[in-house]
C-alpha cells in the first residue's frame, strides 16, 4: 500500500498522467453483458481503466410519474455525487429515460451527458424495444456509451458523416446504424490530452 502511494505522489513530480478510472454505475437491474459491452467500447477508444460500481438503486426523486420514465438530468445529478476518486462516471440502466427538449418537457432519449462534465447515462431500452438480435443491441447501446462519455470529454454534437457524436436527431437506432463508433479528427482534438488511444 505505501508503495502504491508513494508511486501515485511521484507521477505528477515526472509528469506522467494520474491514472483514469471511468466508473460504471449500474441503476437497477443491469445485464452483466450491457456492462461488459460498455466497458470493451470505452476501452477499444479511450485511455482509461474501467471500475464497475456496485447496483444502486434508481433514485426516486428522478421518476417522472405522469410517463413512468426516469429524468436523465436527475440522474446525472445522482451520478456526480458518486464520481469521488473517479475520472468520468457512466451510468448503465435498462430504465427507460427522458429530458426536456425545447418546448416537449418529456423527451425520450437514450442518453445523456454533460459537455466537460464528469458524468453520463445511458439506457438499453430502447436499443432493447427495437433491436432484432442481441449482438445489433449490444452494439446500437455500446455507440451511445462511447457518444455519452464524449460529451464529457469536451466534445459537443457533430456534423462530420459517421462521427460517433452525430446528434440523432430523435432517431436514436438510424443514428447508431449510421455511426462508425469512433471520434472523427475535430471531435479527438477537443479531448483531454492524452486520453483517447
Amino acid at each position: 500500500m505505501r508503495a502504491l502511494a508513494l508511486t501515485l505522489w511521484l507521477l505528477p513530480v515526472f509528469g506522467l498522467a494520474e491514472p483514469r478510472v471511468i466508473r460504471l454505475v449500474p441503476l437497477g437491474d443491469v445485464e452483466p453483458e450491457l456492462l461488459d459491452a460498455v466497458s470493451k467500447a470505452i476501452t477499444a477508444r479511450v485511455n482509461a481503466t474501467i471500475e464497475v460500481a456496485g447496483r444502486e438503486e434508481l433514485p426516486a426523486e428522478a421518476f417522472y410519474k405522469p410517463r413512468k420514465r426516469w429524468r436523465a438530468e436527475k440522474l446525472l445529478e445522482f451520478l456526480d455525487a458518486r464520481a469521488a476518486g473517479a475520472w468520468r462516471v457512466v451510468g448503465v440502466t435498462n430504465a427507460e429515460i427522458s429530458t426536456t427538449k425545447g418546448d416537449i418537457v418529456d423527451w425520450g432519449i437514450a442518453g445523456l451527458g454533460t459537455i466537460g462534465g464528469p458524468a453520463c447515462v445511458v439506457s438499453a431500452q430502447l436499443y432493447k424495444k427495437h433491436s432484432k438480435t442481441k449482438a445489433v443491441m449490444l452494439r446500437r447501446f455500446s455507440d451511445v456509451a462511447v457518444h455519452e462519455l464524449g460529451h464529457t470529454l469536451g466534445m459537443p454534437h457533430c456534423e462530420s458523416k459517421g462521427c460517433v457524436m452525430a446528434d440523432a436527431k430523435g432517431n436514436a437506432i438510424k443514428s447508431a446504424d449510421h455511426s462508425t463508433g469512433e471520434y472523427c479528427g475535430p471531435c479527438r482534438a477537443l479531448a483531454p490530452e492524452g486520453s483517447l488511444k
